[in-house]
């Protein structure tokens, strides 16, 4: 590998490890002594300036995941991320899969900026048409914006230090958005529904993949931004389901009040329980 090119999978690779970094949080040492009806408040930010719900990334609920399946849930982005990164430094095979995208299929169109959104759309309209999923609305919800704060987390960060020129001008272009949005939120689809019926898994994943084609197809990017996109989403989601730690029923998601709040320049939310 190439040295940048090196550093951008093993810099990928360590997102296994990767966790929010939360300040500490002044909390009441003791809680079993609270009395009914009283309140426990505890204030959450992140460098992102936003509070979400303490569910650290670092430890890992083994009983939570399903054992059985070890490390095949990674192969696949594992492998898109790996064939992106070679891509990425790959110039003459990012320019003649453009020039072919362009002679046979070129798009100007924007359907890609709005059924990115599809496959966590359809999500909630199966719940609310009563087909349930994996997770009660509580657990899923927590899920769904745990993977895209992950997934931002990590194309942002990237775009800023690889500074890849997209083919149509501009920067920012590696790794896609787009297609890493739509393809975390495909997987988030797929590990919801995909076990009560895979063409659920199927309709989501053909979905993202048709937004990268169109991203390609519309001169936004570069088919490895596309492909290590792919890659990014899948394992974005399949990380937070792997250290998912609680799982919050109906019951206790009654006692939850959520909050905003701004502390000298830091805005967040307040999230207050009642025991």
């Amino acid at each position: 590998m190439k040295p940048k090119q090196s550093s951008i999978f093993y810099f990928l690779m360590a997102v296994l490890l990767i966790h929010f970094q939360f300040l500490k949080a002044k909390t009441p040492s003791k809680t079993n002594n609270l009395k009914k009806g009283e309140t426990v408040k505890v204030d959450y930010f992140t460098d992102l300036e936003f509070g979400i719900f303490q569910d650290s990334i670092q430890n890992i609920n083994y009983n939570y995941y399903d054992k059985k399946n070890g490390l095949k849930p990674f192969i696949v982005p594992v492998l898109l991320i790996s064939t992106g990164s070679i891509l990425h430094n790959n110039d003459v095979a990012k320019e003649n899969f453009r020039d072919f995208a362009q002679r046979n299929f070129a798009y100007s169109g924007d359907i890609d900026d709005y059924i990115q959104y599809a496959p966590l759309a359809s999500v909630y309209s199966l719940n609310a048409f009563g087909i349930k999923g994996k997770n009660n609305f509580g657990n899923r919800t927590a899920l769904a914006i745990k993977s895209i704060l992950l997934n931002d987390l990590i194309v942002s960060n990237l775009k800023t230090w690889t500074k890849t020129q997209r083919p149509s001008g501009g920067m920012r272009s590696f790794p896609s958005g787009h297609t890493s949005f739509t393809f975390a939120m495909a997987h988030f689809m797929h590990k919801e529904y995909g076990g009560s019926n895979l063409w659920y898994s199927i309709g989501a994943y053909s979905c993202a993949a048709t937004v990268g084609i169109l991203r390609t197809a519309k001169n936004a990017h570069w088919i490895s931004d596309v492909v290590a996109g792919a890659g990014i989403g899948i394992l974005s989601t399949e990380l937070v389901y792997l250290t998912h730690l609680y799982k919050w029923d109906n019951e206790h998601l009654k006692s939850f009040d959520i909050l905003p709040f701004q502390l000298g320049n830091k805005k967040g939310l307040t999230l207050v329980y009642k025991f």
